[in-house]
């Protein structure tokens, strides 16, 4: 069965919708990228604050841009298929900031943090506005526990 979809975005909602759609998300992400880079940051990591906030913007969009198509197709549209491809983008993503180093292997938390600013992208684009922000926040104390746990340790 052959479906036409609209051909560009305004087929599917005024300007002015999408922007009302979109903005919230927008926000909601680049908060969270700021608050998981700056994190990073202080740690003197590879992947700051730009890295995160491009990332969860991102995948917010692509998410949503899924679920506009998807609800303009009338569900002849999976739109998951979206977010399968951006986990194997940010898969790759992740991949590149892994290196060794001598006997050491470096990157592999800078690659689990893109890996979750992916999914808390995914969340934002699906319209979840207050979870990936506690998610966020609650990563950022689970990591302040485990790093005086750590340092305890050595």
């Amino acid at each position: 069965m052959l479906v036409h979809l609209p051909l560009f975005i305004f087929d599917i909602m005024s300007e002015t919708d999408l922007i009302k759609f979109l903005l919230p998300k927008i926000i909601i992400a680049t908060l969270c990228g700021l608050i998981i880079g700056w994190e990073r940051e202080l740690k003197k990591k590879v992947a700051g604050i730009r890295t995160h906030v491009l990332i969860c913007v991102g995948v917010s969009l692509f998410t949503s841009f899924g679920q506009i198509i998807g609800n303009a197709s009338g569900g002849s549209f999976d739109s998951t298929r979206i977010i399968g491809q951006i986990i194997t983008g940010i898969g790759f993503l992740g991949g590149g900031v892994i290196f060794k180093n001598e006997d050491n292997i470096v990157g592999i938390t800078s690659a689990a943090f893109i890996w979750f600013m992916a999914s808390i992208g995914v969340m934002i684009g699906m319209g979840y506005l207050i979870s990936p922000v506690l998610f966020t926040l609650g990563l950022v104390l689970m990591l302040t526990i485990l790093s005086k746990l750590e340092n305890k340790l050595k």
